[in-house]
């Protein structure tokens, strides 16, 4: 009985390593305040593998599955989506668009079970206020 809930105990461990961070502006260190950080593996990646809403204190935590489930240990490239406030029913971007592709953020992390946060800047877009 004991063995068989160890390979239970064993097989509920999904690997992730819960992974929190913080987002905030380069030019004045002030949080970026809404979008969803996206965390894109570089082997596979076709698909994104996790991501996390940004509060209005520029924290984000990940998750791949379930709310703060984290992501498996690996390197990834980061990026922002959803960066935008809305004025007179136009969305206005927040951010530079360098920053909503994995290919053209160059955010890159390496995640490991000792990794527990990822904090970055991003610049903003041209013309937005500060």
């Amino acid at each position: 009985m004991v063995v068989l809930l160890s390979l239970f105990l064993i097989g509920c461990d999904n690997g992730h390593v819960s992974l929190s961070g913080r987002v905030t502006y380069s030019d004045n260190d002030a949080p970026l305040e809404a979008g969803t950080v996206f965390f894109q593996p570089v082997v596979g990646a076709e698909q994104f593998y996790a991501r996390g809403e940004i509060a209005s204190d520029g924290k984000y935590v990940l998750a791949t599955h379930r709310p703060k489930d984290g992501l498996p240990p690996g390197k990834y490239q980061v990026y922002v989506n959803g960066a935008f406030l809305y004025e007179d029913e136009k969305e206005i971007p927040l951010i530079s668009n360098k920053y909503t592709r994995a290919e053209t953020s160059e955010l890159e992390v390496e995640v490991n079970r000792s990794t527990k946060t990822f904090d970055f800047q991003v610049d903003r877009a041209p013309g937005s206020k500060k």
